[in-house]
């Protein structure tokens, strides 16, 4: 009973954590998620009344944190509450406990060196961190039997279903809304995210459907309609396309006639019905222009990465780094494609491709390492083809197809998606895999040591994000989130109370343990008072954004007077960093 409340608390805490940054909300206000939080736990409760406590400890604390992959997919409170539950049921994980596989050591020691080479970037440090999660769930869930995987993707299909109604119903009520139209703005979720979650929403859902269980299949057939919805006004054409693909796979698998038909009658109305859609949106079917800004972003890609760190790439967050390079290797056509798009869009230069994404982020290592296990993976299936069952070998299309998808979109370290993977592969573990994998590490002090590292990593992290997060809120009244700066000062803003500042003691654990979020926090709230000259010795002292550093500068010496000597020196100091001119035009 004592492990049903923590979960139950365990899944408020997640709801509670929604209703604080849930950007889409219903009249009455947060109604919406207060009765999802309450459903969700008489849910909980039902299930642990239905299987035995030894199953219900396997698997429960999962069940509560499965709102997080479905509702909110920007913010960095999701690692904490994902951390806390797969520490509980590691703690009830017998197999796991005693056994500690090779690829987990070595994923440990990977994930370590990335986190201490991107100690700094707090973003870059929620994607290595979702990637470790979903590492070590795999390696719990794979030994799940089949009923309680197929709960947890029930439980994972249910969320989405919840949140698409729920999306649904705030279009519909938005009076300025045109289901042609596409509103990222009013929405907040850009539309690679939705293309690439209801691709694999689907997939789970067509997987999941069983013969003879009518009402279960109702169920599914509703998130069917919903993530075919969602994927409609997200005019993504490579998702549609790869949704495509994915039914024509099914039907040339079909062995009976009968059944071809069927799914051309009610297949072919639905391709007309996307293409028809698409026609009449923002979007064009082909838009040659968009490739081409693409083809542009890859190049700077890989060229950064071969030119500055080929090896081991530049970090989990590279579109930060990259334009601040050397771009002479880039033509002038690719040069300014790239500069109009992070001018039009105001963001930095995501690579919209997994691969180029992956080569920038862990360079070369990284990439023959991945490609390592996509085609150990895709031997070991076709070796024991006959050994799996018709759905397995559906979601061996979906993950194919996946890879294809991601050619033109990267949206793979969302939260959503990157667990959503991980449960597509819990699903086709089973003992074909397992007999092939038999080396492991049975010493249980070193074990119990693994596991130690893993809780003090997630202790560590929970305490600076829930800092950084907690002074954030603390002061929102007198900043403003910025793509470029982190934090810009509102003009109209009364000046915060300035607090006694040990700058020795900021620049020796404070700084270096929060990083540069909270220190360009701090750098914001101090505009206009003594200490932000300060603050910007200390910028180019410990942060690794000179470029960051350069512009807050610039800001700095523009609000003062008789400084036109500086002034000059401090723009050319920041051009020769800031060859888009991204922070430079801020200033002509």
């Amino acid at each position: 009973m004592f492990h049903l409340l923590f979960v139950i608390l365990l899944s408020n805490f997640v709801f509670f954590k929604l209703a604080e940054y849930d950007p889409i909300q219903l009249l009455p206000e947060k109604l919406a998620i207060k009765l999802f939080m309450f459903f969700w736990a008489v849910g909980l409760i039902y299930l642990h009344s239905k299987y035995s406590e030894k199953d219900f400890f396997s698997f429960g604390s999962i069940l509560a944190i499965l709102p997080c992959f479905v509702t909110s997919n920007f913010m960095s409170y999701p690692v904490i509450p994902i951390g806390f539950a797969l520490a509980l049921t590691i703690r009830h994980q017998e197999a796991l406990q005693e056994r500690i596989s090779w690829f987990l050591v070595i994923g440990m020691g990977a994930f370590l060196y990335w986190i201490i080479k991107d100690w700094y970037d707090d973003f870059a440090l929620i994607r290595i961190l979702l990637l470790f999660e979903v590492l070590i769930f795999v390696s719990i869930a794979k030994a799940w039997k089949e009923e309680i995987k197929q709960t947890v993707v029930d439980g994972l299909l249910l969320g989405f279903l919840i949140n698409a109604v729920i999306l649904s119903i705030k279009m519909f009520l938005e009076p300025n809304f045109s289901i042609s139209a596409y509103r990222e703005e009013l929405f907040l979720i850009p539309v690679s995210l939705i293309g690439s979650n209801s691709f694999l929403v689907l997939g789970l859902a067509v997987y999941s459907i069983h013969l003879g269980n009518r009402y279960k299949n109702l169920f599914y057939f509703a998130v069917l309609i919903f993530a075919s919805f969602l994927l409609m006004i997200s005019v993504s054409r490579i998702s549609i396309l790869s949704v495509g693909l994915l039914v024509f796979l099914i039907m040339w698998n079909q062995r009976s006639n009968s059944v071809k038909k069927i799914l051309l009658v009610v297949g072919i109305p639905v391709i007309l019905l996307y293409v028809l859609f698409s026609v009449y949106s923002e979007k064009i079917l082909l838009d040659i222009g968009t490739i081409g800004i693409r083809l542009s972003i890859w190049k700077l890609h890989f060229f950064s990465t071969f030119a500055n760190a080929p090896v081991f790439g530049l970090g989990f967050n590279p579109e930060k780094i990259i334009p601040f390079l050397d771009v002479r290797y880039l033509s002038i056509a690719d040069f300014e494609s790239v500069k109009d798009y992070m001018i039009h869009f105001h963001t930095f230069p995501l690579a919209h491709n997994l691969y180029f994404q992956m080569l920038s982020s862990v360079g070369i290592v990284g990439v023959i390492v991945f490609f390592y296990f996509v085609f150990t993976f895709q031997f070991r299936f076709f070796k024991n083809y006959n050994k799996f069952s018709s759905k397995e070998k559906l979601l061996v299309s979906v993950l194919s197809i996946w890879l294809v998808h991601e050619f033109l979109d990267f949206s793979s370290l969302e939260v959503a998606n990157v667990f959503f993977l991980g449960m597509v592969v819990v699903c086709l573990w089973n003992s074909t895999f397992d007999r092939e994998n038999k080396k492991e590490i049975t010493n249980p002090i070193f074990s119990k040591l693994y596991l130690t590292i893993f809780f003090f990593i997630l202790l560590l992290f929970s305490i600076r994000f829930s800092f950084v997060e907690q002074s954030i809120f603390r002061y929102y009244k007198d900043v403003q989130l910025s793509a470029f700066y982190e934090f810009q000062p509102k003009t109209n803003s009364s000046l915060r109370p300035l607090r006694d500042m040990n700058l020795e003691l900021l620049n020796n654990w404070k700084v270096r343990f929060l990083g540069e979020r909270y220190f360009f926090l701090e750098l914001a709230l101090a505009a206009g008072s003594e200490t932000e000259s300060d603050l910007l010795v200390q910028c180019f002292e410990t942060m690794p954004r000179k470029e960051l550093c350069s512009a807050n500068l610039m800001a700095y010496v523009i609000k003062q007077q008789n400084m036109e000597n500086a002034l000059h020196m401090s723009r050319y100091f920041l051009s020769t960093k800031d060859p888009f001119g991204i922070y430079t035009r801020d200033f002509l």
